[in-house]
Formats: C-alpha cells, structure tokens, sequence
C-alpha cells in the first residue's frame, strides 16, 4: 500500500452532491422561466401599446410585394399567444363557424367579433386594412396557428389577397 491518502467516498456524500446539482438545475429553471415569463409579459405590453407608423406601413407594404412575387397569397404579420386575448383565442378559433341563429349574424361590413378579444395594438392594423388595403381587393384575418397539446397556441394576424384577379 501507498502513503497517499485515499479520496474518501461515502454514500452521504453521493447523495449530497446530487441533491445539490439538483437544486443547481431547479434554480436555473426557475430563472429560466421568471425571464419567459418577464419576457411574454413585455411583449404584451408591446402589443397593447403599439402605433402604427409610417415606417410599420412601409414595412409591411414591402414584405406584401415580397410575397406576392414569391407567389404567395397571404402575409402572417404578427403572431402572439391566444393567451393575450382575453377569451384565450376562443373567438378567433370559432371564428368560421357559422352562427346558430342566422337572423342574428352579422352584415358584411360588421366587425369580426373576435376583434374586440384582441390585443389593443391589433385595432390600429385593423383600421388599416379596413380604410386602405380592403378596397384595394386584401382580406385581413386572424386564426389560431398551432394547438399544443390540443388548445389554442398562438394567434396571427394575416393579410391576404386572391391568387388571380378571377377570384
């Protein structure tokens, strides 16, 4: 045998340094999810805060002409979490069936009804759409883009327009 101390190894110490890499990993989680969380929290306010500019105008002008020539026929302009509305996305996922009561559904010039279920900053896209890209043949909607684990995820706002002036 050698002089050299052996590393004592000891099943306590096994059990200590796991429950410390554990927590290690629980608070890294937990830090991890605060700043999601801060983060979700932000863009929402974003959202409920945002004024269209000239220069969102040009933008979103830009990226239409872009999809246009690629040959597509709709812009997803923003995409949030069903959880900013506050229905949780229900209307905008209900939004094409048809309404039970017919005498009751809305002319063609009425405002979705999952409008008001939106982020205040959709209202002023909305608006427009409605004044200036509406009469110029564009269609504006929202539905729901993915359901994880089966429930509404997030919502987008799309333009849209036909594939050829036939349609």
């Amino acid at each position: 045998m050698t002089d050299t101390p052996q590393p004592m190894l000891s099943v306590a110490s096994l059990f200590a340094e796991r429950e410390a890499r554990r927590e290690r990993e629980r608070t890294a989680d937990e830090q991890l999810k605060q700043k999601a969380q801060e983060e979700l929290a932000a863009y929402k306010k974003r959202l409920d805060e945002f004024l269209l500019t000239d220069a969102h105008i040009e933008t979103v002008l830009d990226r239409i002409k872009r999809a246009f020539d690629r040959g597509e026929t709709e812009l997803m302009l923003v995409s949030f979490p069903s959880s900013f509305c506050t229905d949780s996305g229900r209307a905008v996922a209900n939004a094409d069936v048809p309404p039970i009561n017919k005498a009751a559904a809305p002319g063609p010039d009425a405002e979705p009804a999952w409008l008001a279920t939106l982020p205040k900053g959709a209202r002023p896209i909305y608006n427009y759409w409605k004044q200036t890209l509406k009469p110029g043949g564009f269609q504006f909607s929202a539905r729901i883009v993915n359901f994880p684990s089966g429930m509404p995820g997030d919502v987008g706002l799309f333009f849209s327009w036909p594939k050829d002036l036939q349609a």
